[in-house]
């Protein structure tokens, strides 16, 4: 299978990860509990998300930096972390993930929970599947 690199964001907490998207923290712990790995992927996060963090292989915000909440919290956990990947569109409502194209020439790429993405906290990479 072809590697598809989906976006570029921040690399904030270096390491890889590889795991199936999910958006709330609670279903983050509840994946974990089965044994699944998982890629936490919100807008930014807040307190409420630790547990979501601690239980995920990896963490992706679409907001922050180096010096926010997610990337503070993933280094001391030494979990992955890419923050301000503003290429994405997170839909909790919807369970989401959008990846805008760079060009009109490309569709937007459509990921749901349970997706699998493999991120790059180094280089602050998302590529779909396991890569």
């Amino acid at each position: 299978m072809r590697r598809v690199l989906l976006a570029r964001g921040m690399g904030a907490s270096p390491g890889s990860a590889t795991g199936a998207i999910v958006f709330r923290s609670e279903d983050a712990v509840a994946f974990a509990a089965e044994g699944k790995p998982v890629i936490l992927v919100r807008i930014e996060t807040t307190v409420e998300d630790v547990p979501g963090m601690k239980a995920a292989t990896g963490i992706v915000t679409t907001r922050g930096g180096i010096t926010g909440d997610a990337a503070i919290v993933a280094r001391s956990l030494g979990k992955a972390c890419i923050a301000s990947c503003s290429q994405l569109r997170v839909d909790y409502v919807e369970g989401t993930m959008t990846v805008w194209s760079s060009s009109d020439d490309e569709e937007d790429i459509v990921l749901k929970q349970g997706d699998v993405v493999t991120i790059d906290g180094s280089k602050g990479e998302i590529w779909q599947g396991d890569a």
